[in-house]
């Protein structure tokens, strides 16, 4: 199988969906680990410690997949609302304060500017009057006609 195949697939992938796998997995690997293991001659005590540490791993790995996938949805939520706001209000920009005023509260310069580098096809920087730094959606000619 080709490897950016492979690569698709996971990022294709919902997080619970790789969790189902790996622990499906999971003992088959732990197989392949005390083979490994036992061909280095390590004593009883050793295998049970390295098993110990791949086991942390994987916890780590999980754990840390599903952080990335929570900031992922929300910064796909926050793009969504922002969507949404400006296409309900016929708006094409507005600004961080706005942003904040309007939809939430707890979104920061920094989350707000890393949205158009997630979402480059449907949302972009904007300065608006004043020089205040806002959002803009991309708003494709077909959509212009129509409004």
């Amino acid at each position: 199988m080709d490897p950016k195949t492979i690569l698709k697939t996971l990022k294709d992938a919902s997080p619970f969906d790789i969790f189902l796998i790996s622990f499906i997995a999971l003992p088959f690997v732990f197989e392949a680990w005390l083979r490994v293991l036992e061909k280095l001659e390590l004593g009883l005590c050793a295998m049970y410690w390295s098993l110990g540490i791949v086991l942390v791993g994987y916890i780590v790995g999980v754990v840390a997949m599903l952080a990335g996938s929570n900031r992922e949805k929300r910064r796909e939520v926050a793009k969504d609302q922002v969507i949404g706001y400006l296409t309900t209000n016929f708006y094409k920009m507005m600004t961080f304060e706005t942003i904040r005023e309007k939809i939430n509260q707890g979104y920061t310069n920094d989350f707000l500017n890393s949205l158009p580098i997630h979402f480059p096809n449907e949302i972009r920087r904007a300065t608006l009057k004043g020089k205040k730094s806002g959002l803009a959606r991309i708003v494709e000619e077909s959509d212009e006609n129509k409004a």
